[in-house]
């Protein structure tokens, strides 16, 4: 397994370092500009707010505009606002700067096709193998046109007010909102009080260096204590750049990305709303999740891991929900399975508002079987079939355990690490066998 440029979102790691410097930034802009079909075509870019963001960004703009690509610059958007302008303004293309959930020193950039959702993986490849080849392609003879839109993300909430959500009030709701220092600092208080509901903004200060610093989707304890503390009825709590949320019930229970699908599964099975009958969502989601939709009536798809693939096989399939542990949920054909933390929210509330429920309701008994996850820095990535004795020690723990657990072992797709998981009925099965895949791991050679 070659290290790889793109990942599973897109091209991601430290600002100011291969493959996220200017100049090679602006090559990948000239690439893209060229399989835009370069004079008369468009692309719009935005940015989460970290320091580097604006370089950046304009950097993939020049790159652009040597080609002879229009540029329309919104600067500071959350990726979802992105994706829905994309699509709705008539661009070939969008671009987002964003390292999403990682630490305001990394920084990365997401592809989305005319569509406004993530640029297809044959694109993604070529582009790729082009860069790797140093293919610069020269300018054009008449060069691309910029302009800034500051006023484009208010299109935004407007439609999410006006037309995915038209009738929902939340007057009465008061609701906890971690905003992860990020690009929903100012933007997600305004959504919701939109709709009516009373805001309590937390983390809502970003100064370019803060992102996701110990707050947003990432430390839903947070939310969970500031619920708690302001007597909210709900709490939010969003990433850096807005695509992923995570719930807090009134009662401060956290509901992840697999308790956000069990409850929203549930809801849509019971009104007749859920195609086919499945959910979708990656490996990584606990078996606890599939038990609890089987008792609805309801399955679930498991596939790679990384929204695009879950994506890809509801649009394939024609379901209309799915999603991943992290917090990306998607929904289908009426929302461009486009991953949004504040679409989700709305969405769950709407569904408690039509059931005549509170927060606590949602879900309400649904809980994680035992699980570990493991992280671990390696010095390569390898087929796993190239480490013999992680292969055999996963075959031999997924024959013992049988329906009773499960697990994944699987390398990132954004950083050099390893990621072993378990996950069984008991917390001692899951401690053995975790630490015997770590052992196996180790014996291979591949742990730094």
């Amino acid at each position: 397994m070659s290290d790889r440029l793109f990942g599973t979102d897109g091209m991601r790691g430290e600002a100011g370092q291969e493959p996220l410097t200017p100049e090679t930034l602006e090559r990948r802009g000239r690439l893209l500009g060229v399989r835009l079909g370069g004079l008369g075509h468009s692309a719009l870019i935005g940015h989460d707010g970290r320091e580097s963001g604006e370089t950046l960004a304009a950097a993939l703009l020049k790159g652009l505009n040597a080609v002879g690509c229009d540029v329309d610059v919104r600067g500071l958007a959350p990726t979802p606002a992105v994706m829905y302008l994309t699509g709705a303004g008539g661009y070939d293309a969008g671009i987002v700067v964003s390292a999403s959930h990682n630490p305001a020193a990394d920084n990365g950039v997401k592809l989305l096709c005319s569509a406004g959702s993530k640029l297809e993986d044959e694109v993604e490849a070529g582009l790729e193998a082009a860069l790797t080849a140093g293919e610069d392609p020269p300018d054009a003879a008449v060069a691309g046109k910029q302009r800034r839109v500051q006023s484009l993300v208010g299109d935004y909430l407007a439609w999410l007010r006006n037309e995915a959500f038209p009738e929902l009030d939340l007057r009465g709701w008061k609701v906890a909102l971690d905003c992860a220092n990020g690009v929903y600092s100012r933007l997600g208080p305004r959504v919701l009080q939109a709709f009516g509901a009373e805001v309590v903004p937390l983390n809502d200060h970003p100064d370019g260096r803060n992102i996701n610093l110990e707050c947003g989707a990432t430390h839903p304890e947070v939310a969970a204590a500031a619920v708690l503390d302001h007597h909210a009825s709900v709490g939010l709590c969003v990433d850096g750049d807005g695509d992923r949320g995570l719930m807090v019930d009134a009662n401060g229970r956290v509901l992840d990305g697999d308790a956000l699908l069990a409850g929203l599964g549930t809801h849509l099975m019971e009104r007749g709303e859920l195609p086919g009958g499945t959910v979708a969502a990656t490996v990584m989601s606990n078996l606890a999740l599939e038990r609890w939709l089987a008792r609805c009536g309801a399955r679930l798809h498991r596939a790679p891991v990384g929204d695009r693939h879950v994506a890809a096989a509801m649009r394939e399939q024609g379901w209309a929900l799915g999603g991943e542990k992290s917090g990306h949920v998607l929904f289908g054909e009426e929302h461009g399975y486009r991953g949004d933390g504040l679409y989700t929210f709305l969405r769950v509330l709407q569904a408690l508002a039509l059931e005549g429920k509170g927060s606590a309701d949602f879900a309400d008994g649904y809980q994680d079987m035992p699980q570990v996850l493991l992280n671990l820095p390696v010095s390569e990535r390898r087929p796993l079939e190239g480490l013999p004795r992680l292969s055999a020690e996963t075959a031999l723990l997924e024959r013992e355990m049988g329906p009773h657990g499960r697990s994944v072992v699987r390398f990132s797709g954004t950083e050099l690490k390893l990621r072993l998981m378990i996950e069984a009925e008991t917390q001692q099965m899951v401690e053995d066998g975790i630490a015997r895949l770590r052992a196996a791991a180790e014996a291979d050679g591949i742990l730094v």
